[in-house]
Order: C-alpha cells, then sequence, then structure tokens
C-alpha cells in the first residue's frame, strides 16, 4: 500500500475545469471498486467520479464548492500504484471498469485518467471491510440518502443488501435524522429549511423550487447568492423533501410565509414555485423587495401532461428517464436516476395534492396575472425558448412592466441555462459587478 494522488480526469471533450459538489467518501473511510467518491458539476452536467479499485481515502485535497482545473490534485488516497484506467464504472450490481491500453513507459498517463492505484487482493466488493453485505448500487444510495446499511434489512442472496433495500429505507431515515435541526414549525405543519450564510447582511432570498423537486435542486445558486452577501433560505414544498405535506395551494402559502424573517425578502421561484412565489409576494406588499420567476407556471392553459404523469407514476429509472428528459436538464447517471426514483416513491402521497392543485390532466389550475398586476415590487420572469413543460409564449400575459428575459438553448430549467443571468436577477447586480 502507498500514498497516491487523484488528480481530476477529463469527464467530457470540451471539460477544462469542474466544481466539486459533493464528497461521498469520508476523509478516513475505505471504499471499494465501484463506489462513488465525489460528484462534479462540468459545464454540460453532474458527473460521478467513482473508484476503479479498493484503498482508503487520506485526505480531501479540494472542498466541496471548490472549481477544479482539469488534472489538478483532488485527493490522496491509501492503495497501490496500478497502470492507469480511465475506464467509467457503469451503475449495476457488477461493475467492471473499461480497459485502456498501458501508459509507455517514461510517457505521461492520459489526461483522462481517473485513478492511478490498485490493491493485489481480491475484489470485496461486496463485503468491504467493517461493513455488512451490499451491492455497489446499495452503498452509493446509502451514502447518497444518509442511511446507515447496518440498518437496512438485506433481501439479496445471503442477506446481501441491495439498492431497492436501501431504496425503502430512505423515507424515514431521512425524515428522522433531520427533523430536530431543520425543520420549521408551522400552523400548515412542519418545512424542511436549509438556511445558507444566515449571518449575511443583504436582504434575505427566498427560493422556492418546482413541483416533484426538492431543496437541493437549486445546485449551487443559493451559494452563490451567499457569496454575493445574501443570507438565503431554501425550504422543501410542501409534501416535497422532507416537508409535511399541504392539501392545497393556499395552505402551502401559510405554511411559507411563517418562514419568512421581518422585513424586506427577495422572492424567487420556478415553474409551480413561482405560482407560490407570487401568492407571497401579493400577501406581503411591499416587503418584497423583487420577484423573479424561472420558467414561472400560472400564465397560460396548458402544461406538459406526460411530464406530469412521467414523474407520478414511474416506476422504473428508465420511465423516470423520458420524464426528467422533458426538462432538458443534461444526461443523468443510473446512480442519480435511482436516488431521484427512490425520492419520488417516498413523498409521492404528500405531493399528490400539491400536484392537483397545480395541474390535471394537462390543465393548469391556477392564474397568477392578476396578482402580478397588482405587484409594486420589481419583476421579472425567465422563459427558456426550448422548454416543453410550459409554453414560453405565455409570457403575453405577464404584466407590461415585468421584465422579460428569453434563453436561447435553455429549457424548462433557464436559471442553469444562464446562471449569471439567475443571479443577477436575484441580487441586483450589473453585468459589471459580476465582471468585476
Amino acid at each position: 500500500m502507498g500514498l497516491t494522488t487523484l488528480t481530476l480526469p477529463r469527464l467530457g471533450e470540451t471539460m477544462e475545469e469542474a466544481k466539486v459538489t459533493g464528497w461521498l467518501v469520508p476523509e478516513g473511510q475505505p471504499f471499494n471498486r465501484g463506489d462513488v467518491l465525489l460528484e462534479v458539476e462540468t459545464d454540460k452536467t453532474v458527473v460521478e467520479v467513482p473508484a476503479l479499485k479498493s484503498g482508503t481515502m487520506v485526505a480531501h485535497l479540494v472542498r466541496e464548492g471548490d472549481t477544479v482545473a482539469l488534472d489538478a490534485p483532488i485527493a490522496e488516497v491509501e492503495a497501490e500504484v496500478a497502470t492507469p484506467n480511465p475506464g467509467v464504472v457503469r451503475d449495476s450490481e457488477d461493475e467492471t471498469p473499461a480497459k485502456q491500453p498501458e501508459a509507455r513507459s517514461g510517457e505521461r498517463p492520459p489526461a483522462s485518467s481517473l485513478h492511478k492505484y490498485s490493491t493485489p487482493t481480491p475484489d470485496t466488493s461486496d463485503t468491504p471491510r467493517n461493513s455488512v453485505p451490499a451491492s455497489p448500487r446499495a452503498r452509493r444510495l446509502a451514502a447518497r440518502s444518509g442511511v446507515t446499511l447496518e440498518s437496512v434489512e438485506g433481501t439479496g442472496r445471503r442477506g446481501r443488501i441491495t439498492g431497492e433495500d436501501v431504496a425503502r429505507a430512505v423515507r424515514p431515515t431521512a425524515k428522522s435524522s433531520r427533523r430536530a435541526s431543520d425543520h420549521v414549525a408551522t400552523p400548515e405543519g412542519r418545512i424542511a429549511l436549509r438556511r445558507v450564510a444566515s449571518e449575511a447582511t443583504g436582504t434575505p432570498v427566498l427560493l422556492l423550487h418546482g413541483l416533484y423537486d426538492h431543496g437541493r435542486g437549486w445546485r449551487d445558486l443559493p451559494d452563490r447568492i451567499a457569496r454575493a452577501g445574501h443570507p438565503v433560505l431554501v425550504p422543501d414544498l410542501p409534501g416535497h423533501g422532507q416537508s409535511d405535506p399541504s392539501g392545497s395551494l393556499e395552505s402551502a402559502t401559510n405554511a411559507l410565509l411563517a418562514l419568512l424573517p421581518e422585513g424586506r425578502v427577495i422572492l424567487a421561484g420556478h415553474s409551480l414555485g413561482a405560482v407560490l412565489a407570487t401568492r407571497i409576494a401579493r400577501r406581503i406588499g411591499p416587503r418584497a423587495a423583487r420577484l423573479v420567476l424561472f420558467a414561472p407556471a400560472g400564465l397560460g392553459p396548458r402544461i406538459n401532461a406526460d411530464f406530469l404523469d412521467g414523474m407520478a407514476h414511474a416506476e422504473t429509472p428508465e420511465a423516470l428517464a423520458r420524464a426528467f428528459a422533458l426538462l432538458d436538464a443534461g444526461p443523468m447517471s443510473a446512480t442519480i436516476l435511482d436516488a431521484e426514483l427512490a425520492r419520488l416513491r417516498a413523498t409521492r402521497q404528500g405531493s399528490a395534492a400539491l400536484a392537483r392543485a397545480g395541474a390535471q390532466n394537462g390543465l393548469q389550475q391556477s392564474d397568477i396575472a392578476s396578482d402580478l398586476a397588482q405587484l409594486a415590487c420589481p419583476t421579472a420572469a425567465v422563459f427558456g425558448l426550448g422548454d416543453r413543460i410550459i409554453n414560453w409564449q405565455d409570457c403575453a400575459a405577464l404584466p407590461a412592466r415585468t421584465a422579460i428575459h428569453l434563453v436561447a438553448d435553455a429549457g424548462h430549467l433557464p436559471h442553469f441555462a444562464d446562471p449569471g443571468l439567475a443571479l443577477a436577477l436575484l441580487t441586483g447586480s450589473t453585468a459589471e459587478d459580476r465582471a468585476a
């Protein structure tokens, strides 16, 4: 065994750098071939970096949120050196790296090499050191969901824990572990709330995600807002994530109103979250400092019924992938699809009422145009010209003083297609500010 430095591999043809979005293997923890070590976000999508051989994580050389250049060191691991192998591990119960040509003596390995280590011991991916028998997929789902494998009953051969076993355990474990620290009691039920940069002195920003999403779906936008000097409130909508369900848009609005701090607040919402953000702005009047709507629902009559049905009824990763494709969110690995499917299954009953309040049979049930017409605060709406969930031409229903931004080559997630625009609208920064 020896100490080896891992570097950031090339994960796409145009990739020159990537942002670390999460470490799944903490320092000091052993890992096995096929385990996902970390996730990074490139200019195209979120990508997993898997381990090709077993080892122990010695030290993280970069932190979550850091942007790392191609081939820069990212971690030190305890393992034996082997020839580089950049093969991508597939998300299956039996995962084998693709074979690559060996580097010639004295020749620098390809930039795309993921890891440069191996161990001479037999493969023990199903029974790692100090752990219970579990598939690689089960380990990744457990790491992402905060589930302790020792608490999961295995239904596989000889009691082996499968991915489905972990998926069934996600909801109760996550709920009990989070409610003590980050749930806010409201008259309408408890709301899971993440606070970012509470000590910041700028106007607080409330971010409301869309139907079937959750607070983590904003990716790094809360951190970007926080770096601009604003505290950020990121709840799970009622019936979503770890929040209690709500039976109507009115009760959901009341629950979210209870989260607001004193004074003025910047409100932002995506899709159905935009409907709720508008309702809140109408209720708080002059306390609304700014309202930003991303691909807002509630402006036109129709919404994509195939997307709603897919999110509400998908029972396989393949079915869910078809629904996600309509969002134009980019490719998703099998691991992410498995985790998202487990999350949706766990929250469908709670989110069903809010889903019906938003749309039924492809027909939207709310109209926010009249509320928007009565607002005095600056209001902006951002649409993707390639949106397949709503029709961007619904922007014609907006009041004349609303600032409309149309993003080319964007679908239903225009704030991800143009994050600079999203940040500028939320924080009020100019192009010169962003360049400084």
